[in-house]
Formats: C-alpha cells, structure tokens, sequence
C-alpha cells in the first residue's frame, strides 16, 4: 500500500506522545513493506523533504508555537504556517491509497477535506486532550474551557468526516465519545518495540549505565521521562520527593527537555543532591536510561495511553502513576505497581517509599509489568493499523 500520514506534531522535533508515536508507526509499516509518506511541520521556516529511514517526510513550513512558550526548547513545538497548497500538491503527486491523520489538526483538516475530495479512504487517531494543549489545567480557566470546547468540535467534525477512527486506548475511544463521536471507535495501542526497550541483561549493566549516565550506585533510582510540562504535575512528584529521600536512600531521575520551572522547584525544596537531569537523549541512549533506574513514577492526570509506561513497564519497572486517564489501564494496582489519588503528594510518597524500601516487591511487580506489556508489542499493533487500512480500502471498493 502506499500509506500517507499526517503529523501536527512529528518527533524530531517535537518530544511527546503522539509526536513520537506517529514516527514509530511510520517506521513499522515501511518495515512491512509499505510505501510511507509523512506530512509534518518543518523545523524551520521553508518547505522541505527528507529521508527518514525507509520513509519520506514531506515538511510543511512552520513557525514556533509561541503560545506555548514554556515548552519551547531544541525539541520544540511547531505550527505549519498555511500548508494547504503543500498538503494539497503532495497528495495528488503522491496518490495515496489512504491517508491516516494523526493528531486531527491543522495540517490533518486540510488532507481530510482533499482526500474526501478525491475519494480516497481516510482513517483518523485522536492522541490528545484538552490538557495537552495549554499552560494552565485549571478547567474553570475562561481559556481552557474556550480551546476545550472548541478542540472536541473540531476533533469530533473531523473524526466523524473519515471511515475509521482509532484511539490508542479504551479510555481514549470512550473519550471521543462523550464529546460526541457518533461511529465506533477503534482502541489501538500506540506500541512499544520490546526488542529495544527490555531489562538490564545483569546487575553489571546496571551499574555500567549508571556510571554512563553520571547515576548514584548506591541508591534506588526513580526515574521520569517524557516532556517537563505543566500538564504532568511534575510539581507533585517533586514535593513528595521531599518526604521520600527523609525517609529512605532515593534518588529522583528526571529525563526530557520543556519548563525550566521544575529544576527552580527542586532547587527552592533543597533537593539538588537528590535528583538528576539528563535532559534529552537520543534514540540510542533513551532506551538506557530505564535500564539504569529501578522503577518509574508519572503523576500526569492528562494521559490517552503513555508511551513512557509502554517502554518503562517494557523495560521490566514497577511503575508508580496517578489514579486518572488511561494510566489505570497500564498500571493494574499492587499488581505491576501503584496508583495514588491524582495530585495526593501524601500517597505517592508513601507508594515510592514502599517501593523503595522493598526489593522483592520491585522485583515482582517488574515481572508483572513484563507480563502485562506483551500485548503491546509493536510488531502487533502496526499490524491492527495495517488491518484497518485494507478494511477501508475493500469498503470503498464495494462503493464504486
């Protein structure tokens, strides 16, 4: 098949969830020997296209997305700067047998509105909320309820206008729709390549990535990864660090790039000597860092899925996660981990002293995390894509 995604956001540049998810779905089908093509913003101010792999990007020329100027970094979010003739002209040069938005967006709306022109089966995957979008989750905020609402209708309109929809969780397909989706909506999970994310082959690993990764060998690692963003309340994780490292010999791994506002808040709790920042690492040494650590901790209330619980439970850690979203759907309570009530520092300092303080119990909730994320490998759910793909094909094909 010859396979067109569209990308709002696509890593790199872009760190997180649906950015990243996007690459490695792209990744998966050209494996399989598919023809893919991917429209995404540039990383600068022009039109470009290049060769990532196996696959072709098409960029569409941007700009930063100076409303979100606490995200902004090296890794920053950008915003397509009126891509329609580009989306338009890529898709009829291309002539896709079906498009795949990811993220339904800008550039997304614009290839919905040219495939069903053409004809051509269209398949959408929501990865984001409302959260995701702004530098404030307080919900009565006059602008979080205004993008909100605007965000489902959009979202909703264009969902609605494509063959099939995917959501990469249940929680995230009942999301869609209680905003008002009217078809059925496909759970889908966004994957994780177990061949790349897996436990430390022996204890000396552990402590070679550790002297790698300038990590204490003398403490249990607690590790964060993903994007330093205020919709992942990595304020709460920091203040129950204060009570975790007065109880027990702890440390605070902190990895990704975004706000500089939780390295003031470490500093302002004393904690500097308790918690490390690697920033970003790159595909080679990402997959590392989990190896390095002893259990992973999110307290974010705005999760459709979470990649980093995909690759932290791959990776054999017990994991430690706010009680909210779809969290509750990777994180089966005092099975492979614990769930505390969402933005409760009391509990979740609680949950990671336990843990801490307990090796066996790490141990075997790793396990569990290794037995629950089997049914996330990558190879499987490229496959279910691949599978909703030629399911919209034969149906445009019983049309004509």
């Amino acid at each position: 098949m010859k396979i067109l995604l569209t990308a709002d956001q696509y890593y790199p540049p872009t760190l997180g969830g649906s950015a990243i998810a996007t690459r490695r779905l792209a990744h998966g089908l050209a494996e399989r020997g598919h023809q893919v093509y991917v429209l995404a913003p540039s990383t600068a101010f022009r039109h470009s296209i290049e060769k990532d792999g196996k696959t072709v990007i098409i960029r569409c020329r941007s700009i930063p997305a100076l409303h979100l100027r606490r995200y902004l970094n090296r890794h920053q979010i950008r915003v397509a700067l009126v891509p329609d003739g580009v989306v338009e002209r890529t898709i009829l040069k291309i002539e896709p047998d079906v498009i795949h938005i990811q993220l339904p967006a800008y550039i997304g709306a614009i290839a919905a509105r040219v495939g069903k022109r053409l004809g051509i089966p269209l398949v959408a995957t929501n990865h984001a909320m409302p959260e995701n979008m702004l530098p404030t989750q307080n919900k009565d905020n006059f602008a979080f309820k205004l993008v909100g609402k605007r965000f489902w209708e959009e979202t909703i309109k264009l969902c609605e206008s494509c063959d099939c929809v995917i959501a990469p969780s249940i929680t995230a397909c009942d999301m869609l729709f209680r905003n008002g989706l009217n078809k059925q909506s496909v759970p889908i999970s966004n994957g994780v390549d177990l061949q790349v994310f897996h436990p430390p082959a022996s204890p000396a690993e552990k402590v070679a990535l550790r002297k790698r990764f300038h990590l204490p060998q003398d403490k249990t690692l607690i590790l964060y990864a993903g994007r330093l963003a205020v919709e992942k309340r990595l304020d709460v994780l920091v203040d129950a660090m204060s009570a975790v490292v007065e109880k027990t010999n702890a440390h605070l791994v902190f990895t990704g790039t975004g706000s500089t506002e939780i390295q003031e808040r470490v500093a302002s709790r004393g904690l500097d000597e308790h918690v490390s920042f690697t920033g970003m690492l790159d595909d080679q040494l990402f997959p590392l860092i989990y190896r390095a650590v002893d259990l992973f901790a999110i307290p974010s209330e705005a999760e459709l899925q979470g990649i980093v619980l995909l690759e932290a439970a791959a990776s054999g850690l017990p994991l430690v996660g706010a009680n909210a979203q779809a969290i509750p759907e990777l994180i089966k309570h005092e099975q492979n981990g614990f769930l505390f009530a969402p933005g409760n520092v009391e509990e979740l300092s609680k949950r990671l002293i336990e843990l801490v303080e307990d090796p066996e119990l790490r141990a075997s909730m790793g396990e569990s995390s290794l037995r629950l994320v089997q049914a996330h490998a990558i190879e499987a759910c490229v496959e279910q894509n691949e599978s909703v793909y030629l399911s919209v094909l034969g149906a445009a094909e019983k049309k004509e």
